[in-house]
């Protein structure tokens, strides 16, 4: 099982807290958080900024999400929290290729979110309420991609 996962998108207020959020209450229902960490941050990330108006505007409709997405704060994606992670799950190839400017290690630890899926995923800032929507899904299929493997 992987103790300390770490998901990083570009402005870490939209793709990545999401992932956070829903990986962190999908290890509480299975019974793992106690043995699990997850944080996120962001490759030129909007740091101290609060989770994205219409990311929490979709998640409304579950309200332990919501709660989660409410506590967020952007961090800036660094060494420190590279080196913390055993997995790090990522929205696009280029955050792989920024994590390795940073850390020539971090790629080995590296995987699309979306890889089970067959996706990256793509970012929904400043766009239409209806892709902010498709991302959520997206998310949140790809975080259940994600489930059993997680806990192996």
């Amino acid at each position: 099982m992987y103790e300390r996962i770490l998901v990083v998108c570009t402005g870490n207020v939209c793709r990545s807290p999401l992932a956070e959020a829903l990986l962190r209450l999908q290890l509480q229902a299975d019974g793992h958080a106690e043995s699990a960490q997850v944080q996120s941050a962001g490759t030129r990330a909007l740091v101290g900024k609060p989770a994205d108006e219409t990311v929490l505007y979709v998640a409304r409709q579950q309200p332990r999400l919501l709660q989660e997405l409410e506590r967020h704060r952007a961090q800036q994606i660094n060494r420190t929290l590279l080196w913390w992670a055993d997995l790090i799950l990522v929205m696009e190839q280029g955050h792989v290729r920024h994590l390795a400017q940073l850390d020539p290690e971090a790629p080995a630890k590296a995987r699309l979110l979306g890889h089970w899926l067959g996706t990256a995923i793509a970012d929904p800032y400043l766009k239409h309420e209806s892709v902010y929507q498709e991302t959520h899904k997206l998310v949140e299929q790809a975080v259940l991609s994600w489930r059993e493997r997680i806990r192996r």
